[in-house]
């Protein structure tokens, strides 16, 4: 009696491996899109939060803010900045996941927002809605708001 496995088995299960192999790599895939998704959300909402802090303890005696900018020729990009948007105001330049966009329906493309805090009070200049989409899985998306009391959330 011979022992053994047949071609048959064999092929089997390198099958069932390939097709476990696909399903996982395709959910490891999923939440790739999800973690860059909310992790771009994530650090706009502390870069809103920074700025407003900034403009209520008045570092530098003027407001600060935070750009959404959302160019036709270069990646989108956010940025925090004191009294107005300006390269030599600028703190910092944060771009968005390379999966990850604004969506157009809160920041056409081509177009920017600007979020300002008034000194002291930390209120905002005018509310805002920026909306975040995943290129990838367009129904990922999410929203960071800012209110005219000054509350920021998602």
């Amino acid at each position: 009696m011979k022992r053994g496995f047949t071609l048959i088995e064999v092929l089997i299960v390198a099958a069932i491996i390939v097709i476990l192999s696909i399903m996982a790599f395709a959910e490891l895939g999923g939440q790739k899109n999800t973690n860059d998704l909310s992790s771009a959300v994530s650090q706009a909402q502390a870069l809103l939060s920074e700025a407003q802090n900034r403009s209520v303890s008045q570092e530098n005696n003027v407001p600060w803010g935070v750009h959404f900018s959302n160019p036709t020729n270069t990646a989108p990009f956010y940025a925090i900045f004191f009294s107005a948007y300006g390269p030599s105001t600028t703190q910092g330049y944060y771009r968005l996941p390379s999966d990850v966009a604004y969506a157009t329906a809160t920041l056409p493309v081509g177009q920017s927002v600007d979020v300002l805090f008034n000194e002291i009070s930390g209120i905002p200049v005018a509310t805002a809605t920026i909306g975040f989409v995943s290129l990838s899985q367009s129904s990922l998306s999410s929203t960071v708001s800012v209110s005219s009391a000054g509350v920021i959330s998602d």
